[in-house]
């Protein structure tokens, strides 16, 4: 069941990434949406492991967005961050957060 819930997250996520950037919190929002009763941490496993194919894919780069607007601020990280990560949660008015956007 991983892949195909990994498979239908990055074809979300490249259907979004057509009209804007996509925040990693996203990942977890439209994962919550399909799995409500799922735990955080497989919620975040599995946003994790569509990012990693994403980027391995070469369909976007992460960069640093500010709250609430989506202006880039910075680049991101270059390596995907895991699921153990705080990325995942929600952004903070006027703070920075890590967002994919097409290459």
């Amino acid at each position: 069941m991983t892949t195909s819930v990994t498979d239908h997250l990055v074809q979300e996520v490249r259907d979004l990434l057509e009209v804007s950037s996509v925040g990693l919190y996203e990942f977890t929002w439209i994962l919550r949406s399909l799995f409500p009763d799922s735990a955080d941490e497989e919620l975040r496993s599995w946003a994790s492991d569509a990012l990693a194919q994403l980027m391995t894919s070469h369909d976007g780069h992460l960069v640093l967005l500010e709250w609430p607007s989506e202006d880039v601020i910075g680049a991101g990280p270059e390596t995907p961050p895991g699921p153990s990560s705080d990325v995942w949660g929600e952004p903070q008015d006027g703070r920075s957060y890590i967002a994919i956007i097409r290459n």
